[in-house]
């Protein structure tokens, strides 16, 4: 496949993943009440190991040396077993839609990281793409931050704001092994790390069996089945994917617009109101990837 090709599969991966994570914190919402934060990651980390697993021994390993392997790892703690948990603290007092606005300032913040650690500078034409899609989000969703709509808590926002510095960080720790291993094989390792270190807590302070009681109900099992399976493919792989294609810095602005995805899901799941800032802000945020797309410079990928 030519690099242009390459490209707009990364563009498709990242808003892929941005939808699929959309609909993975509506699913997650509603099951989130009935199971802790804890219980949540370890079950959905288990589920998620067991397929990605069997699509990666289907699709075949590559060799990984022990640096890539170390990386993915440490990647896999921070974001998933630490960053997880602190996502689903946080959804539990927030609103599905609040907790995405927050997950926006982890974009921009794995952009100023990448700006440092990576040494990635978007062009001009990208900036102005970033700004528009991040303006979009804000403006879409600011009346949901508010008066009767208003749900966020002091503690609610402080788990989702280290939730984003946990993923933030998690993936510029995985730009370095994705570029030389497939990206399915990547999210494997990176889960598997991840729900390892889940589990561990779980032995050691001795609540396992209270974290995963709920599961035990056949439809709860099921409802928890569905989103694991919308977050793992769609969310994690694809955004794993994306990232192995474009520059992390737009990779994770084009993964921002996972508010946006929210809206016509409230509109035609929940049957709320979509105001008239929330239309303005999608125009915003298609301009935004339109930008980028059209604009970014294309990645050389081997």
């Amino acid at each position: 496949m030519d690099s242009a090709g390459e490209k707009l599969l990364g563009i498709s991966a990242a808003l892929g993943s941005a939808a699929s994570w959309a609909v993975g914190a509506v699913l997650f919402k509603r099951v989130g009440e009935a199971m802790s934060s804890s219980g949540m990651t370890l079950a959905k980390g288990a589920m998620s190991v067991v397929l990605l697993g069997l699509a990666a021994l289907a699709a075949g390993f590559a060799p990984m040396d022990g640096a890539a392997l170390r990386q993915l790892v440490i990647s896999g703690l921070i974001g998933i077993a630490i960053g997880d948990i602190l996502f689903f603290k946080a959804l539990q007092d927030l609103s599905a839609v609040a907790m995405l606005v927050l997950m926006v300032v982890g974009q921009v913040l794995t952009i100023l990281l990448a700006l440092v650690f990576l040494q990635e500078m978007p062009s001009s034409m990208d900036w102005a793409g970033i700004v528009c899609i991040i303006a979009g989000v804000c403006v879409a969703l600011s009346a949901d931050l508010g008066g009767e709509k208003k749900s966020s808590t002091i503690r609610g926002v402080a788990f989702g704001f280290g939730s984003v510095l946990c993923m933030a960080v998690s993936v510029i720790i995985t730009k370095g092994p994705v570029e030389h291993l497939p990206s399915l094989q990547a999210t494997f390792v990176r889960m598997a790390a991840g729900t390892a270190g889940v589990f561990a807590a779980g032995v050691v302070s001795g609540q396992m069996g209270g974290w995963l009681a709920p599961l035990k109900e056949g439809r709860f099992f099921a409802r928890f089945l569905l989103a694991v399976i919308v977050v793992t493919f769609g969310g994690f792989w694809f955004s794993v994917y994306a990232i192995k294609h474009l520059d992390v810095a737009l990779a994770n602005t084009l993964n921002s617009t996972e508010p946006i995805f929210v809206i016509p899901l409230a509109y035609f799941a929940l049957k709320e109101r979509i105001s008239l800032r929330s239309v303005v802000g999608a125009i915003s945020v298609v301009t935004g990837v339109a930008l980028i797309l059209l604009y970014t410079p294309i990645k050389q990928t081997s």
